[in-house]
């Protein structure tokens, strides 16, 4: 079974890294200040504020391996800590009007992406709050620095537009998050749903191919059983009483063979063209092995008498394709006007550890028989990867002389 990584402890060890990298860059930044004016030298409490910034991180890192089901819980308090450590630096570096409350924003989406709809819009008004208190009380700066200009030199109106746009973008992007996490659970599910839905297929091919496998078991010598039966009905000087309970072991077993092999009602008409033979074929061993491919070539229009003789060939042929574990299965007609050849070639056996085929007894000998009837010979070729069978006949000798019935 296919286990998946938790994603909130994912998105836990993305914060740890965020906050990580965040502390690390504003530190080199307010580092680098003294350099162009020594008057933005930073306080020691801009510093302190940092360094809170990866509180949360240190409680992500001692909570990592809890169960899952409380990664979810965790993930929360820890956005909410980061947001209230922002603000509370906020509150200190001048209020609202500090560039840095903007960093609000990213935990804020962080929780629309991960975290429900109830948490995440709690955490949206968490958030409007807290900018609403540090806009109206915050630390005063020391005079004449960076900071008390960014406080207190700002017009009212453009405090108020700051404020109506970071509230605007706090709420678009919760409303972006939780959106694209609505679409990410869907796809999951879609996933999922096309997972079980192959492992069923999956499970169905496997049930397919072993009631074929059972059924061919039970057709062929069903089949020998009609073919020995009726041989045996026509022996000179047989006693009536034999002969009525031949006629009743071959009527038995052919219906049994028939509701086998022609529970879809696959078998063609008497007469029909190779291409609506193919197709009858192809479905019907569809229902056996579906993973099988079937390849029909040649003249796709001529015409087939014996239809039904001819399709329980080509069906037993393809029984055996299965047996010996073939994926593709490819029938070819060849008629020159003198001579006609069918050739059926199968990939299988498939697995060079499995080098003997199966099922070459009772049916191929049925596939024999039947062909004797229709005046035609059969050769084999078999290799370890491969089998070809060559059945060659005469058109005139096949259409003419053959009888309306074969044995199955």
């Amino acid at each position: 079974m296919t286990t998946y990584p938790n994603p909130h402890r994912l998105w836990r060890r993305r914060l740890i890294a965020l906050r990580s990298l965040l502390v690390v860059c504003l530190a080199l930044a307010l580092l680098t200040l003294p350099r162009f004016s020594p008057d933005l030298l930073p306080p020691p409490a801009l510093l302190a504020g940092l360094a809170a910034l990866l509180l949360p991180s240190l409680l992500a890192v001692c909570t990592l391996n809890v169960a899952p089901p409380r990664q979810q819980r965790l993930l929360g308090i820890e956005l909410a800590l980061d947001l209230l450590f922002v603000l509370a630096l906020v509150q200190q570096l001048g209020g609202a009007a500090n560039p840095l409350s903007f960093y609000l924003l990213v935990p804020l989406l962080l929780a629309a992406l991960t975290l429900p709809p109830r948490v995440a819009w709690s955490l949206l008004a968490l958030t409007l709050l807290g900018y609403t208190v540090v806009g109206l009380w915050h630390s005063a700066p020391a005079p004449h620095s960076t900071l008390h200009a960014l406080s207190r030199e700002l017009s009212p109106t453009h405090g108020l537009g700051m404020a109506v746009v970071f509230a605007a973008l706090a709420a678009v992007l919760t409303l972006l998050g939780q959106v694209i996490q609505s679409l990410t659970r869907e796809q999951q599910r879609q996933q999922e749903r096309l997972l079980e839905l192959a492992g069923r297929r999956e499970r169905l091919y496997q049930v397919a191919a072993t009631l074929a496998h059972q059924a061919h078991e039970l057709n062929t010598p069903l089949s020998s059983l009609v073919m020995l039966a009726d041989n045996a009905r026509q022996e000179p000087g047989l006693p009536e009483a034999t002969r009525d309970d031949l006629a009743q072991i071959e009527a038995l077993a052919r219906r049994l063979a028939d509701r086998l092999r022609h529970a879809d009602n696959a078998e063609p008409p008497q007469e029909c063209a190779f291409r609506e033979l193919g197709e009858r074929l192809r479905q019907h061993l569809r229902h056996l092995c579906p993973t099988l491919t079937l390849t029909v070539e040649g003249p796709l229009d001529t015409p087939i008498r014996n239809a039904p003789a001819w399709f329980r060939v080509l069906a037993n042929l393809g029984y055996n394709a299965i047996d010996a574990g073939a994926e593709r299965l490819v029938v070819r007609l060849q008629d020159d006007g003198r001579q006609a050849l069918l050739q059926v070639s199968d990939d299988g056996p498939r697995h060079e550890r499995h080098p003997d085929r199966e099922g070459l007894g009772i049916g191929l000998a049925l596939v024999e028989t039947t062909l004797e009837t229709l005046g035609a010979s059969l050769n084999l070729d078999f290799h370890r990867q491969w089998s070809q069978a060559r059945i060659i006949w005469t058109p005139d000798r096949s259409t003419e002389d053959a009888p309306a019935h074969g044995h199955p």
